[in-house]
């Protein structure tokens, strides 16, 4: 396992990491498994976010087997997850198969996930098993946010249309803003479409609490636009890019921005 830190603030290059001060001082961190795949971990408290998947599109970072296995047996850090969260169901991000096993394998996890996701798990018998674990969010483009409580995991939903809009309008893809404790709130974009048009509406619920770290997909940083709607209008106080391909472009590699590519990277919150 790597664990990289820098001081806060500074800028990041690509498999650098940094440290967030957290008032309480409760040991937290993040662990990148590959493509969009992070775990956030705050005290006790660990979420998953899109970590099983198969399909990389010969771009993006596969999670090695060794750390699938280690997600698997729960293996530290990797133990004691509280829930999966799914962004969106595309083959780079979701694969039924595995959340289903995961959730038999671990009878105290919780999976939140869009419904287009969950309609590929209700066929299999399994699912009757741990339905009462299993929580639906359906959003249609320009709903109003939602919330829920998961266990201690307070959840912010909304749905933001997948990177290409409007010709992936169909897809669920979904932001969550969660909750970990009241001392520490994680972001996940999934795909979003950086056009700060989407984001506008809302802009009102992202004021409403700050985001401590969020995990937005790489192209964010490309333009003005994109970093604007990350620094200003989402109200995120740090961000770390994901779904970055194997090769890294020269202009993010250029850019100071900080995001994952090595799967077992980590950061330290302290």
């Amino acid at each position: 396992m790597k664990t990289l830190t820098v001081t806060l603030f500074l800028l990041l290059t690509v498999n650098t990491t940094r440290s967030i001060a957290h008032q309480q001082g409760q040991h937290s961190d993040v662990h990148y498994l590959g493509n969009e795949g992070v775990i956030a971990s705050h005290g006790e408290i660990k979420v998953m976010f899109d970590p099983f998947f198969h399909n990389t599109f010969g771009i993006y970072q596969a999670v090695p087997e060794r750390l699938r296995q280690a997600v698997f047996a729960q293996t530290p850090p990797y133990n004691d997850i509280d829930a999966i969260v799914i962004s969106h169901a595309h083959e780079d991000h979701f694969s039924a198969d595995d959340v289903l096993a995961y959730l038999a394998q671990h009878h105290d996890v919780s999976l939140i996930a869009p419904q287009q996701a969950i309609e590929q798990l209700v066929t299999d018998p399994r699912f009757q098993v741990m339905k009462d674990r299993i929580y639906p969010i359906s959003l249609a483009f320009g709903d109003t946010p939602i919330s829920l409580s998961v266990g201690e995991l307070a959840i912010e939903a909304v749905r933001i249309p997948h990177a290409g809009w409007p010709s992936r309008a169909d897809v669920e893809n979904l932001v969550f803003r969660i909750g970990l404790t009241q001392e520490l709130t994680v972001m996940h974009l999934g795909d979003a479409d950086p056009d700060v048009d989407h984001y506008l509406p809302v802009k009102e619920h992202w004021q409403k609490k700050r985001t401590d770290i969020a995990f937005p997909p790489y192209w964010f940083y490309y333009n003005l636009e994109g970093n604007a709607i990350l620094d200003e209008y989402m109200n995120i106080e740090n961000h770390v890019g994901v779904h970055v391909p194997t090769e890294p472009p020269k202009w993010l590699l250029n850019s100071g921005k900080a995001f994952f590519s090595e799967p077992g990277t980590s950061i330290e919150i302290e």
